[in-house]
C-alpha cells in the first residue's frame, strides 16, 4: 500500500491532507462561479462519470486522503470501474503514493447509491427489523454481505453503513424507517451482523449517526436538531447500540452527527455569527474523546457527517469546522469544502493552510494528529485491496458485471421485501385474500403515477385483475362513480429528504413531484370513503413511514406496511421493483404478511408524523 505509517515520510501538509475526504459530485470545468446574489445564474450541475484532468491533479498534487461518491457519479458497473481506477491512479502519483479511501452512502431502502437496474437493492433497515422476531439477524447480515461484494468489486473500499440510530420520535424526518427499530437492543444485534458482514466480505463498516440522531423533529441537512433525553436516557437509548456494536463487531469508523446533546456535553462554541451556541457532536471533545474514545473505549476511525449540512456550515466556515472536529476527536473531515469549479480548487489549500497554522499556533496537538493519523493509515492498510488496482482493466470490469448480474442478489431483496411486508392493523380475515374469485377490478391511488404503475405491472405478472392508476387530482370523483372491487391507496411519507436524494437514480418516479401532503391525505380520506360507501374492499399501503397508519385505520380493511417504495426500470422499460412483487402476492394471499412493526404506531403518532411530514429535499 505504498507508505506503511504516518511516520516522518509525510510532511504537515500532507498529514492534514490524509485526513480529509471530499466529494466530486459535480465539477464544470467550463463555468465561473456564480457570484453571490446571482439567483438566476447556472450552477453547476454537471456528474463526474469519468475523472476530470484538474481533480486528479488536486488529488496527485494534496495527497488527499479519499474520495465519496453519490449516485450522479455512478451510471453503470464499467464506468464506475472505470473511475474509482482513475482516482487510485491519481493518489498514486501523489508524492507519497497512498491510495484513496472511496466512500459511498449505500445503507439500502431510503439512501441507495448504486443503479438499481444493475446492482440489485434492498429494502432497508426497519424492513429488516420487521423480520427480526421471525428471522433473528439473518437479513441485517446477508444483505451487508451482499452489499460489500457489490461494493468491493467496483472498487469502493468504505460503505457509511449501518445506521445504529434508535428511532424513538416519530416525527424524525431524516431516520425514519433508515434505523432498524425503535428498541434499542433489536437495533444493537441487527447492527452487529450488519458491520460483521460488511467487514468480513472487505469493507469498512461506518456506524451513525453518534451519539443518536433517533430522536429528532429536525433534518441535520436543513438544520440544527437538539436532543432532551437525560443522561440516564441517552446511555440506555442512544449510545447501546453503539456501546454494543463497538464491543462485539469492532466497526472500522464511527460517524458523527450532527445535534446538540445538551446532558451529554454542554461546552459552548462561538459561531461565525460571533454568538455562543451549544457545540454539536460532531464538534465536541466531550462526546467525541470523552465518551466515544475513552468511555468506549473505541479505537477505530472517527469520521464527520458531510460538513457541508446546515447543521455545521450554517454556523462555522469550513477552516472553523475542520479545526473544530479534529480538536475533538475527529479522524476524518466528510466534505468540508465543495469544489464545482476551477476556481475552487484552490479551496484545499486555503483550508490545509489553515489547520497547518492551528497546529504550528498549538490549538491543535501535533502528538494527536500523528495519533489519528495512524488510525486512517490503519484503516487504509485493513481495507483497501491492492489486488482490484492492480488487475487489468478489462478483467475488473468484467468481474464487476460477473458479480452484480449474481441471480442470487435479486433472490434476496425479493425475500427481504416479503419477509418485512407487515400488517399494521389485525384485518378481518373476511376480507382476506383481497383479490379473490370477487375481484375483477382494482383501483390503485398513489403519490407518483410511477407507483401506480409499478404495483400495476406486478399485479398483472401473478393474476387476471383489471388494474386501473388514478390521478390524484380526480381520484375522488373516479372512485365515486366506479364499480371497481376494490382501491389500493399507497401513501409515502415523510417525503424525499436531502440524504436521499443522493443522485439521479429513480427518474421515473422522481420526475412527478407530489401536492402538498394535506391535500394529499384529504384526496386518500375521501376516496377510502368513496369506495366503503359502495362496498369496495380498501386497502392502506403505507410504503414508507408506518406511523401515519392509524389516521386510516378505520378507513380501509387492510393496513400494510412495506417500508420501501423505490423501484427502477428493469428488462423492457417496465417499472418493477422487489416491494411490488410482494404487495402484489400478499393482496393475493389469505394469509397474513409475515413481518412484526419494530416501532410503535398510535393514533397521536400517526397525527403528528402527519404534521412533521414536509418535504426536505435539498
Amino acid at each position: 500500500m505504498g507508505q506503511d505509517s504516518a511516520g516522518p515520510s509525510l510532511d504537515l501538509r500532507q498529514k492534514i491532507a490524509q485526513k480529509l475526504m471530499l466529494d466530486i459530485r459535480y465539477f464544470c470545468p467550463d463555468m465561473q462561479r456564480p457570484e453571490e446574489g446571482q439567483g438566476g445564474a447556472a450552477h453547476c450541475a454537471q456528474p463526474v462519470t469519468s475523472l476530470p484532468s484538474e481533480l486528479a491533479t488536486l488529488i496527485s498534487e494534496s495527497d488527499l486522503g479519499g474520495i465519496i461518491l453519490f449516485a450522479d457519479n455512478l451510471e453503470s458497473s464499467a464506468q464506475m470501474v472505470k473511475l474509482n481506477r482513475a482516482l487510485q491512479a491519481s493518489a498514486a502519483q501523489s508524492r507519497s503514493g497512498l491510495p484513496l479511501l472511496i466512500g459511498i452512502d449505500q445503507e439500502g431502502g431510503r439512501v441507495n447509491r448504486l443503479p438499481r437496474d444493475e446492482a440489485a437493492a434492498f429494502a432497508g433497515n426497519m424492513a429488516i427489523g420487521a423480520t427480526y422476531t421471525r428471522e433473528g439477524d439473518r437479513f441485517a447480515r446477508a444483505t451487508a454481505e451482499v452489499m460489500a461484494d457489490q461494493l468491493r468489486v467496483l472498487g469502493f473500499n468504505v460503505n457509511f453503513a449501518p445506521t445504529l440510530d434508535v428511532n424513538s420520535n416519530p416525527d424524525n424526518p431524516v431516520i425514519n424507517v433508515r434505523s432498524y427499530s425503535e428498541t434499542p437492543q433489536v437495533v444493537a444485534d441487527l447492527g452487529a451482523a450488519s458491520v460483521e458482514g460488511f467487514q468480513q466480505r472487505g469493507v469498512a463498516a461506518t456506524v451513525k449517526h453518534f451519539p443518536g440522531h433517533g430522536d429528532t423533529s429536525v433534518d441535520s441537512h436543513t438544520g440544527l436538531p437538539r436532543v432532551e433525553r437525560t443522561e440516564a436516557e441517552a446511555q440506555a437509548v442512544d449510545l447501546l447500540p453503539f456501546k454494543q456494536v463497538i464491543a462485539l463487531a469492532q466497526p472500522a469508523l464511527t460517524m458523527t452527527a450532527h445535534i446538540q446533546y445538551p446532558s451529554l456535553d454542554t461546552t459552548m462554541l462561538t459561531s461565525r455569527s460571533g454568538e455562543q451556541m451549544l457545540a454539536p457532536a460532531t464538534l465536541s471533545r466531550e462526546i467525541l474523546t470523552g465518551i466515544l474514545r475513552n468511555d468506549m473505549g473505541y479505537q477505530g476511525v472517527i469520521v464527520t457527517d458531510s460538513l457541508n449540512m446546515a447543521g455545521i456550515s450554517d454556523y462555522f466556515t469550513p477552516e472553523e469546522a475542520v479545526v473544530n472536529t479534529f480538536k475533538a476527536g475527529a479522524d476524518i473531515a466528510l466534505m468540508p469544502i465543495k469544489i464545482r469549479y476551477p476556481e475552487d480548487l484552490v479551496l484545499l489549500d486555503k483550508l490545509v493552510d489553515r489547520v497547518v497554522f492551528a497546529v504550528e499556533a498549538g490549538e491543535l496537538s501535533l502528538e494527536e494528529l500523528d495519533a489519528s493519523l495512524a488510525r486512517v493509515q490503519n484503516l487504509k492498510q485493513q481495507f483497501i485491496d491492492e489486488s482490484w488496482v492492480e488487475l487489468a482493466e478489462g478483467v475488473a470490469i468484467a468481474r464487476a458485471a460477473q458479480v452484480l448480474a449474481t441471480e442470487e442478489h435479486r433472490a434476496l431483496a425479493d425475500a427481504l421485501a416479503s419477509a418485512a411486508l407487515t400488517n399494521i392493523f389485525t384485518p378481518d380475515p373476511s376480507v382476506l385474500p383481497v383479490i379473490d374469485d370477487s375481484v375483477e377490478r382494482m383501483q390503485i391511488l398513489a403519490p407518483h403515477p410511477a407507483i401506480g404503475e409499478a404495483l400495476r405491472i406486478a399485479l398483472m405478472q401473478v393474476s387476471d385483475v383489471e388494474v386501473e392508476v388514478l390521478n390524484a387530482e380526480s381520484a375522488v370523483a373516479v372512485v365515486s362513480e366506479s364499480d371497481a372491487d376494490a382501491l389500493v391507496v399507497a401513501s409515502i411519507v415523510p417525503s424525499e429528504s436531502a440524504v436521499e436524494l443522493g443522485g439521479m437514480e429513480d427518474l421515473a418516479i422522481l420526475k412527478h413531484r407530489v401536492i402538498d401532503l394535506d391535500k394529499r391525505y384529504e384526496i386518500y380520506v375521501d376516496a377510502l370513503k368513496a369506495a366503503n360507501t359502495r362496498g369496495a374492499k380498501t386497502v392502506f399501503v403505507s410504503m414508507r413511514s408506518p406511523y401515519e397508519a392509524a389516521r386510516f385505520e378505520s378507513l380501509a380493511d387492510v393496513h400494510l406496511a412495506s417500508f420501501d417504495y423505490k423501484a427502477y426500470l428493469g428488462e423492457g422499460q417496465q417499472l418493477e421493483g422487489p416491494i411490488y412483487h410482494a404487495l402484489a402476492r400478499a393482496l393475493l394471499s389469505p394469509e397474513l404478511s409475515a413481518g412484526e412493526l419494530p416501532v410503535t404506531v398510535s393514533s397521536s403518532e400517526a397525527v403528528h408524523a402527519g404534521s412533521a411530514a414536509v418535504n426536505t429535499e435539498g
